[in-house]
């Protein structure tokens, strides 16, 4: 049975949830959202959903809307403890993990999303890229320099999920991680994984 319906796009960091889904197993209805009209495939106004407008969504069964990527993905992974995606409550390792996921959402995803902004300033942008930068090199020397496959050690998590988003935009902003062999590693993992392989046929549909 599904659990609610999920709404979000291919591309931002509401199809972290999807993959999220797919991962722990957890059946979810969907629906691909058009962030720019705020419609959704089915033509309803998105607002009417979500009043922010972002996503993801989910409407669960109950009527409850959860938003927000961390809430979103927390509470899938909890639908199924079995999954690894995010260890249980009282477990030290569900808040190495929470930690994990809001390190990507403060740090990196905050600090290279202004460089979607079309009207920033020439020198805005270069500090901005500089600052970009100096995130993914903490990436690579820090958080991914220990031999395994992800954030830590070699199981899946919702914090790489949403780091593998924000790491497939880095190419259509002008940043590159050719350079860093950790984070080319854990992203190629990720990118040909037989979940993330399953999630983009079905999000792209």
């Amino acid at each position: 049975m599904s659990v609610g319906k999920l709404y979000y796009t291919p591309t931002s960091c509401g199809a972290a949830s999807y993959i999220v889904a797919l991962a722990a197993g957890v059946k979810v209805d969907s629906e691909k959202v058009d962030i720019k009209a705020h419609k959704t495939a089915g033509g309803e106004d998105y607002y009417k959903i979500n009043f922010k407008g972002n996503v993801p969504t989910l409407v669960l069964n109950d009527g409850t809307v959860l938003n927000e990527g961390p809430s979103v993905c927390q509470y899938l992974a909890d639908q199924n403890p079995q999954s690894g995606l995010l260890a249980p409550v009282g477990n030290s390792a569900r808040y190495e993990t929470i930690g994990d996921f809001n390190w990507v959402g403060t740090e990196l995803h905050k600090t290279v999303g202004n460089l979607f902004n079309p009207t920033i300033e020439a020198p805005v942008r270069e500090f901005v890229v500089k600052n970009s930068n100096a995130k993914l090199d903490f990436l690579e020397s820090k958080l991914l320099n220990h031999g395994g496959k992800y954030i830590r050690g070699d199981k899946l998590t919702i914090a790489d999920v949403y780091l593998y988003i924000v790491l497939t935009w880095l190419p259509y902003i002008g940043l590159s991680i050719e350079n860093r062999p950790n984070t080319l590693k854990f992203f190629n993992g990720i990118k040909d994984s037989e979940v993330v392989q399953r999630a983009n046929s079905e999000m792209n549909q």
